[in-house]
């Protein structure tokens, strides 16, 4: 698949902000927004972003209503989604899938959010594995994740490394980048959105899984033929996985490849301090444990 870039992210754009999932915490959103915006952007917030139904930030069409307006309206420039949690996946019956068929708009987003972006992706969207707005810009944000998530979305083609990443096999590969949540990919298989990882580099994280947990879901993958066609394959942090016991575990199911792996890359759960512009080529360098962007995510 030939995947479309989005616009480019100028400074004083607008940014919408949506939670296609769980519940917000209001401290942690103020706190994001307000980061957002002396980063220099304008932020419109969703209607229902402070909603609650059960777990979720508002009844699934109050999170699709959201999701929609943002990405039909034209002052939007990109939409970041607030956090991750849990039920994505029940709104994309609630939306017209007509709202995806002009020019695609840049998406940000991590954890459960996975599910909106392969869903953009299965429409031929290049999308961002990144910070979100309550989780990241509001609790934990950085100069090194801003300056990564400013640079990627204004156009600039970098060269990702961080000191901790492991190569578990060697190599080095180009190709397309795609990934992101290991239990929510999972989630995908059988459905139109169903990650797609052929020829791709393969990005891989979580978070709070114990490792037989991890083996189980990897095998899964296995199972399926998901790694039969990757070019390489990334890892992020995973904490609170036991990562110290991971790479024995990785290193055992995926014992019968010969592509590529790092492990320790900081996107989504852990410090998220890359946004990963998935849809567009990279190259994965295990000798210097780097992933550097060969084109540009936008246009």
């Amino acid at each position: 698949m030939s995947f479309i870039k989005p616009k480019r992210l100028v400074p004083g754009g607008v940014i919408g902000v949506v939670a296609p999932a769980g519940r917000v915490d209001p401290v942690s959103l103020h706190a994001g927004v307000a980061r957002l915006s002396a980063l220099g952007f304008q932020v419109c917030l969703g209607k229902y972003l402070e909603a609650a139904h059960r777990y979720f930030a508002g009844s699934d069409p109050q999170r699709a209503e959201d999701v929609a307006r943002m990405f039909q309206s034209r002052e939007v420039d990109a939409v970041v989604c607030a956090r991750g949690g849990s039920g994505t996946a029940r709104i994309l019956p609630y939306l017209d899938p007509d709202i995806f068929s002009g020019d695609p708009k840049i998406c940000v987003g991590a954890s459960d959010i996975t599910t909106l972006l392969l869903f953009l992706s299965s429409r031929g969207w290049v999308t961002f594995h990144g910070p979100m707005v309550a989780t990241q810009f509001g609790t934990q944000s950085t100069p090194r994740m801003e300056e990564m998530f400013l640079r990627i979305l204004s156009g600039e083609r970098l060269k990702m490394q961080f000191p901790g990443v492991l190569a578990l096999r060697a190599g080095r590969v180009e190709g397309p980048l795609t990934g992101g949540c290991l239990s929510l990919l999972c989630t995908t298989i059988g459905t139109a959105y169903e990650i797609r990882t052929d020829g791709c580099i393969l990005f891989l994280e979580d978070t709070g899984e114990a490792p037989y947990r991890i083996d189980r879901m990897l095998s899964y993958l296995k199972g399926v033929g998901k790694f039969n066609h990757v070019l390489g394959v990334v890892f992020g942090q995973m904490p609170h996985c036991d990562p110290e016991a991971l790479p024995e575990i990785i290193m055992d199911v995926l014992s019968g490849f010969q592509f590529p792996i790092l492990f320790g890359f900081p996107s989504g759960h852990g410090d998220g301090t890359a946004t990963l512009p998935l849809g567009t080529v990279c190259r994965l360098d295990t000798a210097s444990g780097c992933l550097e962007m060969c084109e540009a995510a936008v246009r």
